[in-house]
């Protein structure tokens, strides 16, 4: 018995160590409806870059004839700057609290940006300026990409991993390849366009596309909470390594725990029986 037990308690450990993931049918479109999400996420902050990327110096000469070429460069830039300080900062915080805090933050962000960038128009003076923090802006709501790619990274097999980022990445070139488009579809609208005075808003060939990006990020953000759910796709070896508390560890306790009480048991049984003189 006591040979037994140890065996099965070798088996549990092996198993735990080396077994493959079953998951459910419920289990598994979950997790791929999530993963959906994060695609149409990196889908979105690409095309926060190249949306307005043909747009931005007839714009910024409109509304801010004092800007030059050099910080037509600077306003370019400013997207790439603000997604480079964003990305650690978000990955950070993806680290110690759910994924859906700074996703839904980030693209928060962007919106906000987003708008800003259709009423620099507003202001007196130094337009320009807020031109470049609106696209600075963009650019550090665009910074979730870390967490979009660790997310998936995190919710797919060894199998699924390679196809699942490069399909993020495909999204990512999709959206600098569409942006322009959407751009070029929405000057039919015309210099001019529609003017509400009540809210100070144009809505030109210019600040469109922004706002059409804005309306994105608001139906993004209403995906993530219905839809998107936090799942981490653990191999065995992985579950086996995992330091946190999970389930390998409470079933390896347990059957250590039996093994124990069953060896103390049959002790007691052979000793009763040989004072019985049983066989």
């Amino acid at each position: 018995l006591a040979y037994n037990l140890i065996m099965i308690s070798f088996s549990l450990d092996f198993w735990f160590k080396n077994r493959d993931v079953v998951e459910t049918q419920e289990h598994y479109k979950s997790r791929w409806r999530s993963i959906w999400i994060m695609y149409l996420t990196m889908f979105l902050s690409s095309v926060g870059f190249s949306i307005v990327i043909m747009s931005v110096w007839p714009y910024l000469q409109e509304i801010d004839p004092t800007a030059d070429a050099s910080f037509l460069g600077w306003i370019i830039a400013s997207y790439s700057i603000g997604q480079m300080l964003a990305s650690p900062l978000f990955g950070l915080w993806s680290n110690y609290r759910p994924r859906r805090e700074p996703l839904v933050i980030s693209t928060a962000i962007s919106v906000a940006a987003n708008c800003l960038y259709a009423y620099v128009h507003v202001p007196h003076s130094h337009n320009k300026y807020y031109m470049l923090t609106a696209r600075a802006l963009v650019g550090f709501g665009a910074g979730n990409v870390a967490v979009v790619r660790s997310y998936i990274a995190g919710a797919t097999s060894l199998t699924e991993r390679t196809s699942a980022m490069a399909n993020t990445s495909a999204c990512q070139a999709v959206g600098f390849i569409l942006g322009p488009v959407f751009q070029t579809c929405f000057t039919l609208i015309g210099e001019e366009g529609i003017t509400w005075k009540l809210i100070h808003l144009q809505l030109n060939m210019y600040t469109a596309p922004v706002l059409f990006g804005a309306l994105l990020g608001v139906i993004n953000i209403i995906l993530i909470f219905v839809i998107f759910r936090l799942h981490l796709f653990l191999t065995g070896p992985e579950i086996a390594s995992c330091p946190s508390k999970n389930l390998k560890k409470y079933y390896m306790d347990l059957s250590r725990f039996l093994l124990w009480n069953c060896l103390f048991q049959e002790t007691g049984l052979s000793e009763y029986g040989r004072q019985k003189n049983l066989p």
